[in-house]
């Protein structure tokens, strides 16, 4: 009897770790399908603001069943919606060629401080791909700063009053 149970016991955790085994390639298999979805919305165009009204209400109206009046009154908030959003989308597109013109003007007055010899060493940094690193100060900086806001977390509250009456008393 003991013989019986434990061959089932084996048998079903041997099945288990198998069908586990499985999920785990649907959930791959669901990722690699996210990324392709993603390089196919590079590829797409954007949709006029009628476009997006209407998906989104049909899209609302599969799930919550509307009446002819709510569709129409949920594809006119949509729609006022989709444009308030294409306004803002053009405003920060615009803002955006701003500022790359502000750093590309900041970025050659800067290389006109250089040496020649200064220039290439820079532009060699920046051709490695280490634009970050060089910029902000390396891996080092970011892990130093991490241990702060660690430490800030792991402080007692107790202290954090008493440091906070201490600076009050003091004012």
């Amino acid at each position: 009897m003991k013989k019986i149970f434990t061959i089932a016991a084996l048998v079903a955790g041997i099945s288990f770790s198998a069908l586990s085994q499985e999920k785990k390639e649907e959930v791959r298999q669901d990722v690699k399908k996210e990324r392709r979805m993603k390089i196919d919305r590079k590829e797409m165009k954007p949709k006029s603001p009628e476009e997006i009204a209407k998906l989104k209400t049909e899209h609302m109206d599969k799930e919550l069943k509307f009446t002819e009046a709510q569709k129409k009154e949920v594809y006119v908030f949509q729609l006022e919606k989709a444009k308030k959003m294409e306004a803002k989308r053009n405003e920060m597109i615009a803002a955006r060629e701003i500022h790359r013109k502000e750093m590309k003007a900041e970025q050659d007055a800067f290389q006109k401080l250089l040496t020649p010899e200064q220039l290439a060493i820079f532009k060699d940094k920046l051709a490695d791909g280490k634009r970050g690193r060089f910029e902000r100060g390396g891996k080092e900086f970011r892990t130093r700063e991490m241990r702060h806001k660690r430490m800030d977390r792991k402080m007692p509250i107790e202290k954090e009053t008493k440091e906070v009456k201490e600076n009050s008393s003091n004012s």
